[in-house]
């Protein structure tokens, strides 16, 4: 073995897990693209999809499943969030012509693909799935979290693996690397441990400098990041996003304490703990002002809002608005949500934690956010239900808010710039390897050897 072949060693790979497929057999229904990551995913095996949304997440994960199904005669099953379910089923049956059941529990499932939401993860034997689909896997965020933490032990003996989403990792490295435990890359602690250090300032994990492109070298051994289809080597064509307005609506809101006679000045609550009380206190003048936004038009809107009592606001001064709740059976919630992508529903009122992922809401092309939360990551989602490829008109964002809540649309903002930079740096980072696995451009990383010259005392020794 020589120098390089030992430096190359030391490189962390992940293994294939999977079956080769020739993407050209693929369904033919999907794009080029879509059939090599398709193709690429097969291989491994055990792989995450990090596509933006209206790039197809549903037909690859669709195929995928299939292309399993046909190869062993085993079962297949879909997590994801409720309300996508019913989205989904149509999709692989309109669009790919392939079967699929939703089911509620073990009892219902069917030879092939299978479908749940996550809520009812509790109902099914993982034995009985050779293959299993995390849609919207961004569920997998919290390190701590039971959701996570039960995802992970209930399929980690199950073959085959795949994990779709947008957003991998919107604030932090963290729900990047739950992936990789999922998918029985490699723990989460002992990944934390290789390439990374624990800023003991801010308490967050940062990338040790010496690491970066050994780390990016290796996320994409197990997974594929993209933006567009260009980024691995595709042409653009199609998929450039439609005009996004975005507008911030301020209402002017008094500082005057009312329960004291000399009109003393209130203290406005702004941390993430405590900034609910001043939502409260706003929320009248904000749905009163969405009602006259959506009240003079004759146009389809979607309302997003935070709290029950918001909610319950909205509806009083939209009548003709469907309002869907976190406590709304599920069949209401998917009728609700199915209507509403149809068009027979002109103002739907809900939370980014119902609605906001995976739901194809691109036939609406107006928003109204009334208020806003610290969670950059539930407003990127809920505007992209509209603001995605396939969307045909510009896209119109009003965010509705008290004057003395900027401080959470200024968190926001920094948030998304934060999120910004960070796709930037994964993607030139990636980029080269990426266009290497998918279209065998190579780019030949030069591996340090220092060729000194012996001096000539020495030589003659």
């Amino acid at each position: 073995m020589n120098y390089r072949e030992f430096l190359e060693s030391k490189v962390k790979r992940v293994d294939n897990f999977g079956f080769e497929v020739d993407k050209n057999t693929l369904n033919d229904k999907a794009f080029d693209f879509q059939r090599d990551i398709t193709s690429w995913a097969l291989k491994k095996g055990k792989a995450a999809i990090f596509a933006d949304c209206g790039l197809g997440k549903t037909i690859m994960q669709g195929e995928w499943a299939n292309q399993i199904f046909k190869h062993t005669g085993e079962n297949i099953l879909i997590l994801a969030p409720l309300g996508v379910t019913l989205q989904t089923k149509e999709e692989l049956q309109n669009v790919l012509n392939i079967d699929s059941t939703i089911c509620r529990s073990q009892d219902d499932v069917m030879p092939g693909i299978n479908i749940t939401n996550y809520e009812m993860l509790g109902n099914f034997n993982p034995k009985d799935f050779i293959g299993v689909i995390l849609d919207e896997s961004s569920i997998l965020k919290n390190f701590t979290g039971s959701t996570r933490i039960a995802l992970t032990e209930t399929f980690k003996d199950t073959p085959f693996k795949l994990c779709c989403t947008a957003t991998p990792a919107p604030n932090d490295y963290i729900e990047l690397l739950n992936h990789a435990d999922f998918l029985n890359v490699m723990e989460t602690s002992k990944a934390l441990a290789t390439w990374f250090i624990n800023d003991m300032k801010t308490g967050d994990w940062r990338l040790k400098g010496h690491a970066i492109k050994d780390f990016w070298r290796w996320v994409s051994s197990w997974s594929v990041y993209i933006k567009t289809p260009s980024d691995i080597g595709y042409s653009d064509e199609g998929y450039i996003l439609p005009e996004h307005n975005e507008i911030v609506d301020t209402i002017k809101i008094s500082l005057i304490d009312k329960s004291y006679n000399d009109g003393f000045l209130r203290k406005i609550e702004t941390s993430a703990t405590s900034f609910h009380k001043e939502k409260r206190n706003t929320a009248d003048a904000r749905a009163k002002r969405c009602a006259e936004l959506v009240n003079q038009s004759n146009e389809q809107y979607i309302i997003w809002c935070d709290t029950d009592y918001e909610s319950e606001l909205l509806k009083k001064y939209i009548p003709e608005a469907v309002e869907v709740r976190g406590s709304h059976k599920p069949s209401f919630k998917e009728e609700s949500a199915n209507k509403f992508k149809n068009g027979n529903i002109r103002v739907l009122i809900s939370k980014p934690k119902i609605f906001g992922y995976g739901m194809n809401f691109q036939r609406c092309h107006n928003a109204i956010f009334c208020g806003l939360t610290y969670s950059y990551e539930n407003y990127y989602q809920a505007v992209k239900r509209l603001l995605r490829f396939g969307q045909r008109s510009q896209v119109n964002t009003i965010i509705v808010m008290g004057s003395t809540e900027k401080h959470i649309l200024e968190t926001v903002r920094k948030k998304q710039e934060k999120q910004r930079i960070m796709e930037l740096n994964i993607m030139n980072s990636i980029k080269d390897i990426q266009l290497s696995n998918f279209n065998g451009k190579k780019k030949i990383e030069p591996v340090y050897i220092n060729n000194l010259e012996l001096p000539k005392w020495l030589k003659e020794a």
